[in-house]
């Protein structure tokens, strides 16, 4: 086994540990909306906890990415489907820190008028995450 090898297996592990969050958290937050009152403060715990796993796992999978491209850097050269892939993930991690932002808005406000949202925002992370991945193995372009 070589060091590429063993760095994309970490990657792609610690990717799946990042969606995994990013697809449950915000329903995470659609529980939070119609709980009751009192049960609130547990989810709230809950969607923090998620979160910083979350985190952990964005941190290693952009480091290992970073590691395989040090390790390959004629995939810069191999077309536009990687640049597409990277603009994707900075969008996955715009949307990382985005559920940080609803995390402490649920915490502090009643959100009950934002289900509706929350149950479209939760979509997002499977739509790119599918895009991500068919370009990677197509290459498209």
């Amino acid at each position: 086994m070589n060091s590429y090898s063993l760095v994309l297996a970490f990657h792609v592990i610690s990717i799946a540990t990042w969606m995994i969050m990013l697809v449950y958290l915000p329903k995470l937050f659609v529980y939070h909306i119609n709980a009751p009152r009192d049960a609130q403060a547990v989810i709230a715990l809950q969607e923090t906890s998620l979160y910083k796993v979350g985190t952990i796992a964005m941190v290693f999978s952009i480091t290992f990415g970073l590691i395989l491209l040090y390790l390959n850097p004629s995939l810069l050269q191999s077309g536009g489907w990687l640049h597409l892939k990277l603009a994707l993930v900075a969008c996955m991690v715009g949307y990382h820190f985005t559920c940080k932002k609803y995390i402490i808005q649920l915490t502090n406000e009643d959100a009950s008028n934002r289900i509706r949202f929350f149950r479209l925002f939760r979509v997002i992370p499977e739509i790119t995450t599918s895009l991500i991945i068919l370009l990677t193995i197509i290459k498209p372009f």
